[in-house]
């Protein structure tokens, strides 16, 4: 097979191999506990939305993390131990627990901040929870996990009393969508289309009206996230609701995460980009404005991504031949900043110093250049932006393959063939 024709590298491959892992009274072996972990990975990235790409951080100071303990019972389960998962956002860790069980009940302690994310795992089962700091109580049946009742988190709380309210309208979106897959008659699928943007619309005021009646609960963060994955709301919206928050919500770890996906945004849906800037490799500053009357072509990538590493030759091809006429490259790297040093050494091992390079987690403000792409978990790289003469975005390209190859090549070539800037 011809790995140019897969697809980009996913954020989901980056966190699976960024996230630092520890498990108390024995190290991980090469065993069930990996499963576990790769399933881990499925929920986590839902919680590390941008965590590779700096921001302005919003004022005040984070809430200190906390002792949690959770009260536990198992009714039929003959089981004397279970896997428990949590991520400390603020550390940047998961915790991995082996959790003992007697005679039915368990105890789990910890140091967390309010809205972490956990798993708990039994053999091929698992249930995903949202933890507070203090004292919990979680009961559940060994083949219904779902069915847990938790108590003592007010995120929790909160989250299942807005699933509640939305569960019609989720039920019924996922009906017409049925609907639409099998539909032939073009009547009916507008039909359906009209119902579907409809109720789309509603659940969309009901997570509104939470997110202003809730300020203080750190589950509107999640809310927001799903106003952003809707791609109706506005930049501004979106900033005018995570404004409404309270300080402590708006300054904690994954707030932090969540403001930073605004500006992504905002800044991912301009056309003219030309007040962009940030910081290189050697801390230059970078002003995309320094470059007009220039074609600029931004390459968003990772030490890990293979695509992205393939994709290089055709880059240094380009470059080379389009240098002299113009033609400005810029990379910029989604690497964590712990691993700066890899990415220093990789632009070196791919020969790749004669273009502009910036570290992502480096860089911070609202015109951040490193905010062109709205790249979160789940979202393909390598992907390419192509900015005009005078700073317009004109064409995206997301993965690498023969088709980007053939298409930027003709492209390049009818832009810069005899013509000298």
């Amino acid at each position: 097979m011809n790995i140019r024709k897969k697809v980009g590298c996913e954020f989901l491959i980056n966190k699976a191999g960024a996230l630092c892992l520890r498990r108390r009274r024995r190290s991980l072996r090469r065993t069930g506990a990996e499963i576990y972990i790769k399933h881990f990975f499925l929920f986590i990235v839902l919680f590390l939305i941008s965590s590779f790409n700096g921001c302005r951080q919003p004022n005040g100071s984070v809430e200190e993390e906390k002792p949690f303990k959770i009260n536990g019972k198992i009714d039929g389960a003959d089981i004397d131990t279970f896997v428990f998962q949590y991520y400390k956002c603020e550390k940047d860790i998961s915790v991995i627990d082996t959790v003992s069980v007697i005679n039915g009940t368990f105890t789990i302690e910890g140091i967390i901040s309010p809205h972490t994310s956990a798993l708990l795992s039994i053999n091929d089962k698992r249930v995903i929870l949202l933890l507070d700091p203090g004292e919990m109580q979680l009961y559940f049946h060994k083949d219904s996990l779902e069915n847990f009742v938790l108590t003592g988190s007010q995120t929790q709380s909160d989250k299942e009393t807005l699933e509640l309210q939305t569960k019609p309208m989720k039920d019924s979106l996922s009906k017409i969508r049925t609907q639409l897959s099998s539909e032939q008659r073009e009547q009916n699928k507008n039909f359906l289309i009209s119902q579907k943007d409809s109720i789309d619309n509603l659940l969309e005021n009901v997570w509104i009206d939470f997110i202003t009646s809730h300020p203080a609960s750190h589950y509107s963060l999640d809310v927001i996230f799903s106003l952003i994955e809707n791609k109706k709301q506005s930049a501004d919206a979106l900033m005018r609701l995570f404004d409404q928050l309270s300080e402590s919500v708006r300054v904690s770890c994954f707030g932090k995460q969540i403001y930073s996906c605004i500006l992504q945004r905002k800044v991912a849906t301009m056309i003219n980009v030309s007040s962009l800037e940030a910081l290189d490799k050697d801390e230059t500053l970078v002003k995309l404005s320094d470059f007009e009357g220039k074609y600029i072509l931004v390459d968003f990538w990772a030490t890990w991504c293979g695509p992205c590493i393939e994709g290089f030759l055709h880059l240094k091809k380009l470059h080379a031949k389009y240098k002299d006429n113009g033609l400005v490259v810029i990379s910029i790297s989604i690497d964590r900043e712990r691993d700066e040093q890899k990415w220093l050494n990789a632009i070196e091992e791919h020969g790749l110093t004669e273009w502009i390079h910036l570290l992502s987690c480096k860089n911070r403000g609202e015109n951040n250049i490193c905010h062109l792409y709205e790249g979160r978990p789940g979202y393909p790289i390598p992907h390419y932006i192509l900015i005009d003469k005078s700073g317009n975005i004109i064409k995206r390209w997301t993965s690498f393959g023969d088709g980007v190859v053939k298409e930027q090549s003709e492209m390049f070539e009818r832009f810069f063939e005899n013509k000298k800037i």
